[in-house]
């Protein structure tokens, strides 16, 4: 199946490129700004709906910030009590909520979803591409129930409510353990941030694996609700693929204890999906974006060879310490594919 786009012509309606966190003021002046994503402890409160702070710490000394620019002026506002941008063609979310005790991930997960969703209706944009999720702790078990796992009922819990077609409008996504893991502190609480649009985009699956929202139930009485990538056509000119956390994962089921063999086998997933996802597009689509979440006290460098191998050196890279979705993974790694005409 071919992906038919959305407009006869234009622009993308945002680009995306990894900078230095030292030019955030000198951009939030900047009315083209749809969003700065910064990797730090985050600020008390939310002063800017494009500011998204997030509690986690990079790996190297290279780029520390992401940025998402418009080629047209953004409005800025909150509704719902989530934080906003939006340029009339896409639109981006931000919502930090505190946990009010150790076993309210799941109802508050739930709550956070049901205001993205409202938020996002409100304002036109009733397609959700990407949703990032982020809080600490993920691997710890509260009342025996892993946090992960309370998530995910939570955000299955909203996704059925909201979803009509629930198996093929799964946006792409992530979650990943903040550090410090301290669900109390001022880094601490669900933090989710989103991108949505006004036309859907194209989920696309994994054939080495099986789809997250089948998983069996030794990984939770509710499976985790994404999809492995979506894939986006903004005009027939630019195409994106927005790609989900990818792990050292074939079927269901993790694969290796070994750093780099899970780092080979997550590459070979990225490889895959990239070609299923390119037999839907009518242009080529090239890696540009990876974020590499790895486990505290990992060396980048060898990582970050071996990516090149595998992709070239044009793909900017973002490595960052995390906690992942399973405790025997070491690494995930997500990313942003692009196509355009010449």
């Amino acid at each position: 199946m071919k992906l038919s786009p959305l407009k006869t012509a234009g622009a993308p309606p945002f680009n995306t490129r990894y900078g230095e966190d030292a030019q955030a003021r000198e951009r939030l002046d900047d009315d083209h700004l749809l969003a700065l994503i910064r990797f730090r402890d985050p600020s008390a409160a939310m002063t800017d709906p494009r500011l998204c702070e997030v509690a986690l710490q990079q790996l190297d000394e290279t780029a520390n910030a992401e940025f998402w620019i418009s080629p047209w002026p953004v409005r800025t506002g909150v509704t719902h009590g989530v934080g906003y941008a939006d340029n009339g063609d896409v639109l981006f979310l931000q919502l930090r909520l505190d946990e009010y005790a150790g076993d309210a991930l799941q109802p508050l997960t739930a709550i956070a979803y049901r205001r993205l969703f409202a938020a996002a209706h409100t304002l036109g944009y009733t397609h959700f591409l990407r949703i990032w999720n982020y809080f600490p702790d993920i691997n710890q078990e509260w009342a025996g129930l892993e946090r992960y796992r309370g998530f995910c009922a939570g955000r299955h819990q909203a996704v059925m409510a909201e979803l009509a077609e629930r198996e093929t409008q799964l946006p792409a996504a992530c979650a990943l353990g903040t550090l410090p893991a301290d669900p109390f502190s001022s880094a601490g609480g669900l933090h989710l941030y989103a991108l949505a649009a006004r036309e859907p985009g194209l989920q696309i699956e994994n054939p080495r694996q099986v789809s997250a929202f089948h998983y069996p139930h030794q990984y939770g009485y509710r499976s985790p609700s994404f999809s492995r990538a979506v894939l986006k056509a903004w005009s027939e000119h630019v195409y994106h693929l927005y790609i989900s956390g990818t792990a050292s994962i074939v079927g269901h089921t993790s694969q290796h204890t070994d750093l780099m063999a899970q780092l080979g086998e997550t590459l070979l997933n990225l490889e895959t999906l990239l070609i299923h996802a390119n037999r839907s597009a009518p242009l080529p689509l090239r890696l540009e974006l990876l974020k590499i979440y790895c486990r505290p006290d990992i060396d980048p460098a060898p990582l970050r060879e071996r990516i090149i191998q595998a992709f070239g050196p044009a793909v900017s890279m973002l490595f960052l310490h995390a906690d992942i979705c399973r405790r025997e993974l070491l690494i995930e790694i997500e990313g942003l594919a692009v196509g355009i005409a010449q």
